[in-house]
C-alpha cells in the first residue's frame, strides 16, 4: 500500500483535533455536528471554522483552515459542493489527513455535472503532500464512544465491541440508538455515504485487525469495486461475526439506491451468493440485522442445534416448537431423571416436563423455580441451548437474576436467550450486560440463533 493510499486510522477513530468547516451561528442542521462533538464530550481539540462569526457555542471560529493554531486531524465539512471543493483543497495543502463531507450534489445527483464534481473533489484531495482520505460524500461522519466522536448531540457514551458501516447516513444513527436500547454498545459507526475514496471494503479490512470490534454489521446498497469487496468481506467473517443487511434488491430498490448514494446494486442473486461465499450473515430488514447483532454478541458460533424451550403460554410455545423444525434446529426429548428433578420444582399448573417445558405461572413471577428449572434443562445432557419465552419480571433483584441465568450459561457452556411473546422484552439492557440475548419474539430468537450456529436450512 503506498503512502497515498494509506488508511487513516488515527486520524478518523482518535483524532487529537477536529476542525468543523460551515457552522452556522444559528440553529441550524450544520450545528448537529459541532454539538455531537461537545456532547457527549469529544476529548480532542475542536476548531469552527465560519469566516462571519468570532463564537459558536462557547468555542471560538476561526476564518479558514489556514488560520488554525494547528493542522487538525480530521475536517467535517457542512458547506455547500463547490465550496467543499476549495475546502479539500485547502485541508490537503495544509496536511489535513482525513475529511468527512456531509456535503451532498456528487454522484449521488445522477448526473454528469455531479460526477464531474465528484472527480474534482478527488484530484483537490490529492493535490498535497500528504494524503489527503475522505469520508464520503454525502455521509453523516462517524461515532466512536471511545473518544466523544458523534454524529448528533445525545448519543450514547457507552463503549462496545460491534462496528457498523453504513451507506445511508440516518441508518448509523437509528442502528445506534435501537442497538443501545437491545443492549448493543458500539465500538465505531462509520457512514460512507458515496465512497468517493475510503469504501466499505477499507473499513471491512480495518475492522478486521480492530481489536475494539468483535462483531461488524453493514448496511450496504451497492459496490464500487465487487472484487476487491468480496476479500475484504472474506477477511473480515474469517475473524468475526460479519452481518450484512443489503438493499437495493429489487428493480425499484437499485434505483432508488442509485439516487441516495450513487451505489452500484447489482443483480440480488450475485450479492446473496456473494455473501454466501464469504460466509457473512445476510439481514433484509432493521429486526434481522439487530437480532443477529445481539445473537452474534452472546451466542457461540458453534453451538448446537438442540434447543430446550421453557414457556408459560402454551400458544408461543407451539409456534416455537415450529420455528425449531423451520430454521433446522431441534427440540430434543428431554432425559428421564431431567424430567424427575422439573417435577420437583414446577407446581401443579405445569403440564409438561418433556420439552417445551410448562412453566406455568412461575414464568409471572417465581425467580427461584425459574432459575432451577433453567438450571435443570441447561444441564441436561441433550440440550445445546435455553430459550425462555417470558419470565423475570416478578424478581426481586433484576440484574441478581441475570446474573444467575449468565451463571448457568457459563458453567454449562450452553447459551441462555430469552424472548417475550410479541414485541421487545423490558429491561434487556440489564439481560445483555449479563450475557442474555433476548429477542422480541420466539420466533425471531431462533431465526437468529439458527444462523449465526450455522443450523439454518
Amino acid at each position: 500500500m503506498t503512502e497515498h493510499n494509506a488508511f487513516p486510522a488515527q486520524a478518523l477513530f482518535e483524532p487529537q483535533s477536529i476542525a468543523v468547516v460551515g457552522v452556522p451561528r444559528g440553529p441550524k442542521v450544520g450545528q448537529i455536528f459541532l454539538q455531537g462533538l461537545l456532547h457527549p464530550g469529544y476529548k480532542g481539540r475542536i476548531y469552527p471554522i465560519n469566516p462571519n462569526a468570532e463564537e459558536i457555542l462557547g468555542l471560538r471560529c476561526y476564518p479558514s483552515i489556514s488560520a488554525l493554531p494547528e493542522t487538525p486531524d480530521l475536517a467535517i465539512l457542512v458547506v455547500g459542493s463547490d465550496t467543499a471543493i476549495e475546502v479539500i483543497g485547502e485541508c490537503a495543502d495544509a496536511g489535513v489527513k482525513a475529511a468527512a463531507l456531509f456535503t451532498a450534489g456528487f454522484s449521488e445527483a445522477g448526473t454528469d455535472e455531479g460526477r464531474e464534481r465528484e472527480a474534482r473533489l478527488l484530484a483537490a484531495a490529492r493535490r498535497g503532500a500528504r494524503p489527503l482520505r475522505l469520508v464520503g460524500p454525502n455521509c453523516m461522519a462517524l461515532y466512536v464512544p471511545k473518544t466523544g466522536l458523534a454524529m448528533l448531540p445525545n448519543m450514547p457514551s457507552e463503549v462496545g465491541p460491534v462496528a457498523f458501516v453504513s451507506q445511508s447516513g440516518s441508518l448509523c444513527t437509528f442502528v445506534a440508538g435501537e442497538g443501545y436500547a437491545r443492549g448493543l454498545a458500539f465500538s465505531k459507526v462509520i457512514s460512507i455515504g458515496n465512497q468517493a475514496d475510503l469504501t466499505a471494503s477499507d473499513f471491512f479490512d480495518y475492522l478486521a485487525d480492530d481489536r475494539d470490534t468483535e462483531v461488524v454489521g453493514s448496511y450496504l446498497e451497492g459496490v464500487r469495486d465487487g472484487r476487491r469487496l468480496f476479500r475484504a468481506l472474506e477477511r473480515c467473517a474469517e475473524r468475526k461475526p460479519v452481518v450484512i443487511w443489503k438493499a437495493g434488491r429489487s428493480g425499484s430498490g437499485a434505483r432508488a439506491a442509485n439516487s441516495h448514494t450513487g451505489a452500484l446494486a447489482g443483480q440480488h442473486e450475485v450479492w446473496s451468493a456473494m455473501l454466501r461465499q464469504v460466509g457473512a450473515l445476510v439481514a433484509h430488514d432493521m429486526d434481522e440485522l439487530l437480532d443477529l447483532l445481539v445473537a452474534c454478541r452472546h451466542v457461540p458460533r458453534g453451538s448446537g442445534r438442540r434447543v430446550a424451550i421453557l414457556a408459560g403460554p402454551g400458544g408461543p410455545a407451539v409456534s416455537a416448537s415450529d420455528a425449531c423444525e423451520e430454521n433446522g434446529l431441534e427440540l430434543p426429548r428431554l432425559s428421564a431423571g431431567t424430567q424427575e428433578v422439573l417435577r420437583g420444582i414446577i407446581p401443579a399448573a405445569g403440564t409438561s416436563v418433556r420439552n417445551p417445558v410448562d412453566m406455568g405461572l412461575v414464568m409471572l413471577g417465581a425467580a427461584e423455580m425459574y432459575y432451577r428449572a433453567t438450571e435443570a434443562a441447561a444441564l441436561d445432557p441433550n440440550v445445546d441451548a435455553i430459550l425462555a419465552i417470558g419470565g423475570s419480571a416478578g424478581a426481586t433483584s433484576l440484574a441478581s437474576f441475570a446474573a444467575a441465568m449468565q451463571e448457568i450459561s457459563q458453567r454449562t457452556g450452553k447459551p441462555v436467550m430469552q424472548s417475550s411473546v410479541g414485541g421487545e422484552m423490558p429491561f434487556e439492557r440489564v439481560f445483555s450486560d449479563h450475557g442474555i440475548a433476548t429477542f422480541g419474539s420466539p420466533e425471531r430468537a431462533l431465526w437468529a440463533y439458527a444462523r449465526v450456529t450455522g443450523h439454518a436450512l
